[in-house]
């Protein structure tokens, strides 16, 4: 669709210079962008909730996942292949 637009000189260089886009970016260009960046946001605000929502640092590490899977199978009948793995494990 074409269309005339007055638009504020200083507020077009701003959503130019926060866009990251080249100066020579044009309305169409920025519009894109803004479609985009907000279909990103709304995507992540979708997931919320999905994943771990705690703070970066109490997230478990491996070695605390891998205990507690150690655990988890402890009694559980082992294969020999499974045997021969501990056992290799246990000679290193």
């Amino acid at each position: 669709m074409r269309m005339s637009l007055t638009i504020d000189d200083a507020l077009l260089s701003e959503a130019k210079e926060i866009s990251g886009l080249p100066a020579t970016a044009t309305v169409e260009d920025m519009l894109r962008h803004f479609v985009e960046n907000e279909r990103r946001r709304q995507g992540l605000k979708d997931l919320a909730g999905m994943g771990w929502d705690g703070p970066h640092y109490s997230r478990p590490t491996f070695e605390t996942l891998a205990s507690e899977f150690r655990a988890l199978t402890a009694d559980r009948h082992h294969s020999p292949s499974e045997e021969l793995m501990r056992e290799g494990r246990r000679e290193r």
